[in-house]
């Protein structure tokens, strides 16, 4: 079965039901607009797929009037989950029956995939379903260089809905326009509040809570080297000073020694929260590594870090919680300072993350073992390359969403991080979001990732021979050096940052990764994202009209990948004095890298505003510089 999420329960019938012109979707009179609004999506989809275009009414339950060749959406109050529902799929009638609106939407959404699948001749059966857990969201950031546009983030709403997501966040650290920060916000293409009222009413309509997700400790760069906020910042000079992308995550901690820091961002979370119908707020503060080393010093002194980090984070909770809002913080600092985790505020939520193999249960359990709620957290694996690592990210997702069952936790939330700039295009992250709903909707789902690559292929994409994400996990085992180990060479030869991250140096290390990934698969790499390209140039996907976006975004990748193993060829010959054979001279590989700049430039216009494109742009004009001055050199 190729269904995805798949279901709990499934029983196959006898016969089939035809999809035809004389269809009709009826809708009990119990319904409402909500369910309008699943019957109009299901409408939608299913003229996409046969160009039938159903007609939508209601009748009375048992009005005799109901008759026969319908989608029949029918309520029942019985006790049940309420997101549950069936789908009982026979000859003569399809009925979903639900007590929910989020019920009749799921069972929608799988009906949905049974019409993509057989192409409207479905298969009779009987379907009882219900998720593992009742909160189950999707995390994307949309500050570290990315904004997407209003179009963009529907169509996303659209595509969680389908796949059974009931919670979105969007990680914002400046990209909200917000009444006095204008010198924060000017130069990022921000939200507009109505933009976040509109965005707030269509996740309603599509049953998803979105859940206002803001940086209020940690990760403030912006505002906190802005001349008229930077007296908030914990350390006033040196670290971070000069713009890379790694400075931005690091040093830009506020000053919790100082009362008005606390006022400062009531303020901010005041012009955030009546935009939001949520009562969740995420206010993040996690990695808060400069705490206690600057003008908090003296504080310090008196309190170790963990102390001084509950002292501010708890009187933001308890002023959330005073307006009414459920409060949710990143785990990492109270889980790595256990001896205090009895003095954070009960009611709290802890984002339990962690985005590697080999997840362990002593982390899963220790946030209920101390009486805490937590959401468990795995990542798409797409930050800081640009194709995600599709392998690091389904094992993650499926030990995370099993540890979290076992250990009871409140909800599953899948993250897409945006570091190094999100040079990692939305389209790569497909993938890794459906199988994040999948193990959020049913834990117990063991199929193996080529099954699953095969269903996703199927049902998303309607590639008829099943193999489109198994291209793209193909391509990811080609990125042997990654984006952001040629950002920290950037870093170093443009603005000698190094780095030094527990007595490592960053810069060394990825130079020492460099250096060990043989010629050999440098170059067998080049070669295979070529194949991969032409493969995906003849998938079946790339003639259908309102996939082609995507495609590009996927050609492109597979064109990115291959030129960062081609940079790295030419970094260790010319830089390091390595024995290594380029495949083509600096300049060259400078117009190819400039050509790809061009075509990925139209590509983030199409799905994401200007935002922080320049700083991709500004990346590769500096390594076209450098691969030039070295064929000046040999020239002179």
């Amino acid at each position: 079965m190729y269904l995805i999420p798949l279901p709990r329960m499934i029983t196959a019938l006898d016969g089939l039901f035809l999809i035809d012109h004389n269809t009709t979707i009826v809708l009990d009179v119990e319904l409402d607009d909500k369910d309008l609004e699943t019957a109009k999506l299901l409408q939608h989809e299913i003229r996409k797929v046969i160009a039938i275009t159903l007609p939508i009414k209601k009748v009375l339950q048992y009005s005799g009037n109901l008759g026969v060749n319908c989608l029949y959406f029918q309520f029942d109050n019985k006790e049940s989950g309420e997101e549950a529902y069936r789908l009982i799929v026979k000859p003569n009638k399809i009925t979903i029956v639900a007590c929910s609106n989020r019920g009749f939407l799921y069972g929608a959404a799988t009906l949905i995939q049974l019409c993509k699948i057989f192409r409207g001749e479905i298969g009779c059966v009987d379907i009882a379903d219900e998720p593992s857990y009742s909160n189950r969201g999707y995390m994307l950031d949309v500050s570290r260089g990315r904004v997407p546009t209003m179009d963009s983030l529907k169509a996303l709403v659209d595509r969680l809905a389908l796949y059974k997501i009931n919670q979105l966040q969007l990680y914002m650290e400046n990209c909200l326009r917000l009444d006095g920060f204008e010198e924060i916000w000017s130069q990022t293409d921000p939200f507009t509040p109505e933009e976040i009222l509109e965005l707030d009413c269509y996740c309603h309509i599509r049953s998803i809570e979105l859940v206002p997700c803001v940086a209020t400790f940690g990760h403030l760069y912006d505002l906190l080297r802005s001349e008229s906020f930077g007296k908030y910042r914990e350390m006033d000079t040196g670290l971070g000073e000069t713009f890379t992308w790694y400075h931005r995550m690091r040093h830009h901690i506020i000053n919790v020694s100082d009362p008005e820091s606390l006022t400062l961002i009531k303020g901010i979370l005041d012009q955030y929260l009546p935009l939001f119908r949520s009562n969740k707020i995420n206010i993040c503060c996690d990695e808060t590594f400069d705490l206690g080393k600057g003008k908090s010093a003296s504080m310090a002194q008196k309190m170790d870090y963990a102390e001084m980090y509950l002292c501010y984070v708890n009187k933001l909770v308890e002023y959330l919680q005073s307006k009414g809002k459920e409060v949710m913080i990143w785990g990492d600092i109270v889980k790595s300072h256990p001896e205090h985790l009895a003095k954070l505020n009960a009611q709290v939520t802890c984002l339990n993350w962690y985005y590697d193999y080999g997840a362990k249960e002593e982390n899963v359990k220790i946030f209920p073992d101390n009486g805490f709620k937590q959401y468990v957290c795995p990542s798409l694996s797409g930050y800081s390359r640009l194709v995600n690592a599709y392998d690091m990210s389904f094992s993650n997702i499926r030990e995370m969403a099993k540890l979290g069952n076992r250990y009871h936790a409140e909800g599953f939330l899948n993250t897409d991080w945006g570091d190094c700039g999100h040079i990692n295009m939305p389209a790569l992250a497909i993938p890794g979001m459906i199988y994040g709903a999948a193990q959020g909707w049913n834990v117990e789902d063991d199929r193996g990732f080529s099954s699953i690559d095969q269903a996703i292929s199927l049902v998303e994409y309607g590639d008829p021979g099943k193999d489109l994400v198994g291209l793209l996990r193909e391509l990811s085992h080609q990125d042997k050096i990654i984006f952001n180990n040629l950002a920290f060479f950037r870093d170093y030869k443009v603005y000698n940052q190094t780095y030094n991250d527990s007595g490592i140096s960053l810069y060394e290390k990825a130079k020492e990764e460099m250096m060990q990934v043989s010629e050999k698969h440098l170059k067998t790499a080049v070669i295979r994202c070529a194949e991969l390209f032409n493969c995906l140039k003849q998938n079946n996907m790339g003639s259908y009209a309102d996939r082609q976006e995507e495609m590009l975004e996927y050609y492109l990748a597979a064109r990115g990948v291959a030129l960062m193993q081609e940079l790295t060829l030419v970094i260790k010959d010319r830089e390091y004095g390595q024995d290594v054979h380029p495949l083509d001279a600096p300049y060259e590989l400078a117009g190819k890298l400039e050509y790809w700049l061009m075509d990925y430039c139209k590509a983030w216009r199409t799905g994401s505003r200007e935002s922080e494109l320049y700083r991709i742009k500004e990346f590769v004009s500096q390594i076209c510089s450098i691969l030039r001055k070295y064929d000046a050199k040999i020239h002179n």
